[in-house]
């Protein structure tokens, strides 16, 4: 008897030791060579990046007062904003444009939405939004210009269109608690709207060998980490394609450390690539596209996105991507005293308060985001988790909600 319970007690320290293991994240990378500094304590931050801000119709008016006439997105983000305000920097693909009510305000196919979004955004956390996207030229010359005076006026950066070619000249790098990074922005296409004459800065348009000089520059600059953000791939497609997995890894190879996909409207899975720079071993770490975070497309697998969390390390060793999780997020529609509402829930198992004020049915798509998203991303041989599951390897208190 003694001798089958030390058995199941040692298949059982086997099998915790196992699961302890499989939430452990991968080994860390080194993204950027040496730099100059010496520091005795490693500086460690988190950045986080979430998908589309597709902003169809339907949401613009649900975010409009009837009385006053003006617009007040802040209640649709307000249940992720812990989730955004936490991380040091946080990132969003801005799929419209803030041109001022003359041009009136509209959806799909040019889309243009009143400029208190950017105000409601930082609100929420964000710290910096795209805006090289195939939306980029919906409202013209003039909307690009009004689009970033408005996100200036609101404190949100950005990058991917420019107003003069100095602007575009200039590599856009953030010292986050020490770690410079450096955020690159491209799109693949317009949607045919042709850039006007004689500004050609005007947007960044995808081309490897401009990627590539754009963050050998920023290198020069003494970025730590080299962040691009691509509108790429193909709309409603849930994996990248052939064209997609070889530009990124010649892009990682020519100096991106980081490559954060958007346009699909879809989740497509995150990979870390492993490349060589000079001689050289350098690992980077793709997000194909992170799916929609608010638009009113209602079907599977394009009303749900993700939140993507890197923790960054840097020491006098380098600079290397400590962990990769990422977040769920479903968008909720629901009539409520006879007009739309709509809010970006998290997605997990240990948020209990986004199951407050739910329907059956609401509950159960939630379960299906959950392991739609989880099957179609996990990858525990890189260390790719859910958010909730590495939330458990860290120290209680690792991750407190407020930026510093």
């Amino acid at each position: 008897m003694r001798h089958i319970i030390q058995v199941l007690a040692a298949a059982a320290l086997v099998g915790l030791v196992s699961f302890v293991f499989l939430l452990r994240p991968g080994p860390p990378q080194v993204t950027a060579p040496l730099t100059a500094a010496e520091t005795e304590h490693p500086a460690v931050i988190t950045l986080a990046a979430v998908g589309d801000l597709l902003m169809h119709m339907p949401v613009v008016n649900a975010a409009r007062d009837g009385q006053s006439g003006t617009y007040d997105f802040s209640a649709i983000f307000a249940p992720v904003r812990p989730y955004i305000s936490f991380p040091d920097f946080a990132i969003a693909n801005l799929e419209t444009r803030l041109a001022g009510a003359a041009r009136g305000y509209c959806g799909y196919p040019l889309f243009n939405t009143p400029a208190q979004l950017a105000y409601d955004l930082r609100k929420a956390g964000v710290d910096l939004v795209a805006t090289a996207n195939n939306h980029s030229l919906d409202m013209g010359w003039d909307g690009i210009v009004q689009t970033l005076d408005n996100l200036d006026a609101a404190g949100v950066a950005h990058v991917g269109t420019y107003r003069n070619a100095t602007e575009k000249a200039t590599p856009f790098i953030a010292d986050v608690h020490g770690v410079r990074v450096a955020i690159l922005n491209y799109t693949a296409s317009t949607n045919g709207l042709p850039v006007p004459p004689g500004k050609d800065f005007a947007v960044n348009i995808l081309d490897p060998q401009v990627v590539v000089a754009e963050a050998r520059a920023a290198r020069r600059m003494d970025a730590d980490l080299v962040v691009a953000i691509l509108h790429f791939g193909n709309e409603y497609q849930r994996w990248p394609t052939q064209e997609q997995r070889q530009l990124a890894r010649e892009l990682c190879a020519g100096g991106v450390d980081v490559i954060i996909g958007s346009h699909p409207h879809v989740v497509q899975p995150i990979e870390r690539l492993t490349v060589m720079r000079n001689g050289k071993t350098y690992g980077c770490v793709v997000a194909y596209s992170l799916g929609n975070f608010i638009s009113n497309q209602r079907w599977r697998y394009s009303d749900s996105g993700i939140v993507l969390y890197l923790r960054i390390e840097k020491d006098h060793h380098g600079t290397r991507i400590r962990s990769v999780e990422y977040l769920p997020v479903w968008v909720q529609k629901k009539a409520v005293a006879g007009r739309w509402i709509y809010r970006v829930l998290p997605v997990t198992p240990d948020i209990p308060a986004a199951a407050t004020s739910l329907t059956d049915p609401e509950r159960q798509r939630m379960a299906e985001v959950w392991e739609e998203l989880t099957t179609h991303l996990n990858n525990p041989a890189q260390g790719i988790f859910p958010y909730v599951a590495a939330v458990s390897t860290e120290p209680q208190g690792a991750r407190s909600p407020g930026k510093p």
